[in-house]
């Protein structure tokens, strides 16, 4: 896998979504059970964050991939406060149970709510990223952007509504550009994963519609805006160009 990830990265970055959307996407449709489906895309994800984390830490790539401490002053973050927002969506209008017994909603937050979070923005995010911004450093940002986005269309074979689905396109578009700025300016994974968590959480405990485009308009439009503020506020630091994003000796990420 090592020589895999350094011969050819993008292809590393592909098998590593595929084995995602396949091993723990199609876990959750198993049976007509809610807690169990949950239960077993628990176990997926488990087992995909195991292998994955293991590679990480063998090769000594933490750094690398922004599993680490965030870097950036709050203050020119605005503190997370645009986006802390945003992610409260969820809730705006009241809270709801999502799953007809405690069962599954906790097995969903732990599924969906944690596990499902943490790997889209480790593998979606970061890993693919890396992989093209070794040679282009904005085509890296914008396809790792705007692949998780587009990557949502696959809920459509699981069953979710063709218009409930194209609303979390554009929703996890803007959100991908909102936590890919985080990640790109800060040189950390960890507050994009947090703000993805209480996304999908509280969706287990709010009210708010999915298919309510009322509700996601504002949310994209703070993203956007907030995305737009970070790189533009650290553009002479970060300046998204199409030279290679340079590496540290021994593959960690870029300090300023």
């Amino acid at each position: 896998m090592k020589k895999l990830f350094e011969k050819k990265p993008v292809l590393f970055a592909v098998i590593w979504i595929v084995i995602y959307v396949v091993g723990f996407g199609s876990a959750g449709i198993q049976t007509e059970n809610a807690a169990l489906n949950y239960a077993l895309q628990t176990a997926a994800g488990l087992i995909i964050c195991g292998v994955l984390l293991g590679f990480i830490r063998k090769n000594g790539l933490a750094e690398h991939f922004g599993l680490c401490r965030f870097r950036g002053e709050p203050k020119r973050f605005l503190y997370l406060l645009p986006p802390l927002l945003a992610a409260a969506v969820n809730i705006w209008s009241g809270f709801g149970m999502r799953e007809r017994t405690a069962a599954a909603n906790l097995l969903g937050v732990l599924a969906i709510g944690v596990l499902g979070p943490f790997l889209e923005e480790l593998i979606l995010r970061s890993i693919l990223f890396r992989a093209v911004a070794r040679t282009n450093t904005r085509r890296g940002f914008w396809i790792a952007a705007l692949s998780f986005g587009i990557g949502h269309l696959v809920n459509i074979a699981y069953g979710a509504s063709v218009p409930d689905t194209l609303i979390q396109v554009g929703f996890a578009c803007c959100f991908g550009i909102c936590t890919g700025a985080l990640l790109y300016t800060g040189k950390s994974l960890l507050p994009g994963v947090l703000l993805h968590i209480m996304h999908n959480s509280l969706g287990f405990i709010g009210a708010t519609e999915k298919e309510q485009v009322w509700y996601y308009l504002p949310v994209c439009v703070i993203d956007l805006a907030y995305g737009a503020y970070l790189l533009h506020a650290h553009r002479e630091t970060c300046p998204l160009t199409s030279a290679p994003y340079p590496d540290e000796e021994g593959g960690t990420a870029r300090r300023d």
